[in-house]
């Protein structure tokens, strides 16, 4: 099944120029860590205008190492922030760079909202740890190792947005990496095989978005 409707599916996923095959991404899914998804992932974005204490408590399982004062500025700087210019159920794959004044100046102008007012020691992993909890199909999580992973990628898109005035460009990067197994119909499948698992952490796993399934690929063979 891929995106267009079709019943052939790659078996392969590409995830920044490298592959690995649907089983080994189940069996990469069976060891992510359940309480992770738990407690992070599952409760949802929450109300849609404000971030919460409890919401940053969340980021702590995905390590984002936000302290009581960095949460109090992040609860603090949602208050004004765009939010309604970017729904929840917003996608990366409809974030074209290409288009202007549409979703991608949007999310960007959200992610800028915090990081133009950012205290010190409050960087992109943070905010996108706290950004992809409230919009979970849009913002990637770019910690160091995923953007290290990508700074290839991320540099290379750039050519084909000029206009961005980018150095790396890591959402368009890997939203060509969702778009691509979408297409490919690797994705689906992958989810497919998650939803049929005996094991119910992994089950759960297949109601994450797009974005936070290849989040979780990407920590594995990084």
């Amino acid at each position: 099944m891929n995106r267009a409707g079709g019943e052939a599916a790659a078996t392969v996923l590409v995830i920044a120029g490298r592959s690995i095959d649907i089983d080994t991404a189940v069996a990469t899914a069976h060891g992510y860590p359940a309480v992770t998804v738990t407690r992070y992932d599952l409760p949802g974005p929450g109300p849609a205008a404000v971030i919460t204490a409890d919401e940053i408590a969340r980021t702590h399982k995905v390590r984002s190492r936000i302290s009581h004062a960095q949460r109090d500025w992040f609860i603090r700087t949602a208050v004004d922030a765009p939010w309604e210019a970017v729904p929840i159920e917003a996608q990366l794959v409809d974030a074209d760079p290409n288009v202007s004044g549409e979703l991608y100046d949007r999310a960007e102008a959200l992610y800028e909202h915090f990081r133009t007012a950012a205290p010190r020691h409050v960087r992109v992993a943070k905010i996108s740890k706290v950004l992809h909890l409230k919009r979970p199909g849009l913002f990637p999580i770019l910690d160091s190792k995923v953007m290290a992973f990508y700074r290839h990628h991320a540099r290379a898109a750039t050519a084909r947005y000029p206009h961005r005035g980018r150095r790396a460009m890591f959402w368009a990067a890997i939203r060509d990496d969702v778009c691509t197994n979408l297409d490919s119909g690797a994705l689906p499948m992958f989810r497919c095989r998650l939803a049929q698992s005996e094991a119910e952490q992994v089950r759960r796993l297949a109601s994450l978005t797009d974005v936070r399934l290849l989040d979780l690929l990407t920590w594995a063979i990084a």
